[in-house]
């Protein structure tokens, strides 16, 4: 599915006049003179979030602070802006219409997700059950259909983007716009990739810029629902050099009947839509509605179904899926730093930076040092 470089004028419109109103009412405030800060939820080279309770309202709210440093004016109003403009959508996190600055951040608030994000919660190597991993899918790809319908791309959907209110995922919201813009926008080329990105994207051999397109989050969607289901990353990167994704080339373009390893727990309907959702070429890319539906079919193959593979075939494709985890403690020597890339965690690539470091985000039930997700270096594309 492509998109067209015309995009709407009058969502261009709301937005130009959104960022202009904010800039002209831009003050400074200090923040403990209007807001008790209860503890920070999480923190980074782009700057940190806070649970803080508004002295006044008495509202609990999350408090984003982008530093100066590190953030363009143009690039803290785009974000609020387009984050406002998108809030009335009920999956898409709210804004609560406050924005100011101090003299190290920008800062605006949005509404606190008690239950974290959705990374929290996906147990490595098992996913979520298949009813709550549904429920999940469907509010993010209503939130992706609104967001499509204004001729806005994400370019950034994964896990730690998903900001969830009960660990049933009863409730979900898509959140963090920074890396958003228009369809058909020209951006330059990304230096690295994550495993949600597209492989047009991985390209190395194209080094020009390229527009904004939907089907970049159809891509990144198509990945977070192997993501949830299975508690794996499908590959690390969707390059020929990643054996993983080389092998879902095969299978994915009818070189062989053999269904990759790692999809083999997969019903042939959930197959069905993940060839949907993960063709190869963007054009070919169906539009998110279309795991609509799929909804009333099983996803996932029961116990017995899945072993039909030899014994032999079964420990080696163990051995790879535990290099392939999902893992919320995974240390950094494991993962990137090491170069031993298999076994890698949560990677960020927050718009708010130049490039990423490691990311950290203060653990609910543990010690904040227990939570150390690595990142890719990534340029940032505007």
């Amino acid at each position: 599915m492509s998109s067209s470089p015309v995009v709407s004028r009058v969502s261009i419109d709301i937005l130009e006049e959104l960022q202009r109103f904010t800039a002209q009412n831009l003050e400074k405030a200090e923040v403990n003179k209007y807001y008790e800060v209860l503890r920070e939820l999480g923190k980074g080279t782009y700057g940190k979030v806070d649970l803080v309770i508004h002295k006044i309202r008495g509202t609990k709210m999350a408090l984003k602070f982008l530093k100066k440093k590190t953030t363009k004016l143009k690039s803290f109003l785009r974000e609020y802006s387009i984050s406002l403009y998108l809030s009335p959508c009920p999956f898409i996190i709210n804004m609560i219409g406050i924005a100011f600055e101090t003299e190290e951040y920008y800062v605006f608030a949005q509404e606190y997700a008690p239950s974290g994000d959705l990374f929290d919660i996906i147990p490595p190597q098992v996913g979520l059950p298949e009813p709550a991993a549904k429920r999940c899918a469907h509010q993010v790809a209503i939130a992706l259909e609104y967001l499509h319908s204004k001729k806005l791309v994400h370019r950034d959907v994964k896990p730690e983007n998903i900001l969830i209110f009960d660990k049933e995922c009863h409730k979900v919201k898509l959140s963090d716009f920074g890396m958003t813009r228009r369809a058909g926008s020209p951006v330059k080329r990304v230096s690295g990739t994550i495993p949600y990105t597209a492989p047009e994207l991985c390209d190395t051999s194209k080094h020009e810029g390229f527009c904004v397109d939907y089907s970049t989050d159809v891509w990144a969607f198509g990945v977070l629902l192997f993501c949830m289901l299975t508690g794996n990353f499908p590959w690390e990167k969707a390059m020929p050099s990643d054996s993983f994704y080389e092998e879902f080339v095969r299978w994915e373009r009818r070189r062989t009947s053999a269904v990759p390893s790692q999809w083999r727990r997969f019903t042939d309907e959930a197959l069905r839509m993940f060839r949907k959702l993960l063709a190869l070429e963007q054009e070919r890319r169906c539009s998110v509605k279309e795991v609509y539906v799929h909804f009333s079919q099983c996803w996932m193959l029961d116990g017995q179904a899945a072993l039909n593979s030899s014994s032999e075939e079964e420990e080696l494709l163990v051995d790879r899926m535990k290099q392939q985890t999902l893992s919320p403690t995974a240390s950094k020597t494991n993962g990137m730093e090491s170069g031993a890339a298999h076994h890698f965690t949560s990677v960020s690539t927050n718009s708010s930076v130049s490039s990423t470091n490691s990311y950290e985000r203060s653990a609910r039930d543990s010690p904040p040092s227990s939570r150390i997700l690595v990142t890719t270096p990534i340029e940032i594309c505007v």
